[in-house]
């Protein structure tokens, strides 16, 4: 169980990393578009039209769910006083749920008409 911890710690780390990096990427993105005076329909078009845009948003949906699990996971254990297991299964529900709503975001960008 404490390597459980450790690894948890790492990805949360890791993660933690990556969001910061992938954020500022989002960022500069809208204020370079934004500036440019570009249309929200003009975006969406360059993002269906770009794969590598595409994967970067589910790289950056999956990285942010798993920081946030991991974080509420953490907070929950230590505010709350339910099992870790029950925990751990609340915050997985959470995690599916959260990961299914952002691909349903992505592929409505992808697949607008």
């Amino acid at each position: 169980m404490r390597n459980l911890e450790f690894v948890r710690f790492i990805t949360q780390r890791a993660t933690g990393a990556l969001l910061s990096l992938l954020l500022a990427i989002h960022l500069i993105t809208i204020i370079y578009a934004t500036r440019g005076g570009i249309t929200v329909a003009e975006i969406s078009e360059r993002l269906q039209q770009n794969w590598l845009w595409q994967y970067m948003y589910l790289v950056f949906i999956a990285v942010a769910v798993t920081h946030a699990a991991i974080g509420l996971r953490n907070i929950f254990v230590e505010m709350l006083p339910a099992r870790k297991f029950t925990v751990s299964v609340l915050v997985t529900v959470y995690t599916v749920i959260s990961v299914w709503l952002g691909f349903l975001a992505i592929r409505a960008i992808w697949f607008v008409s």
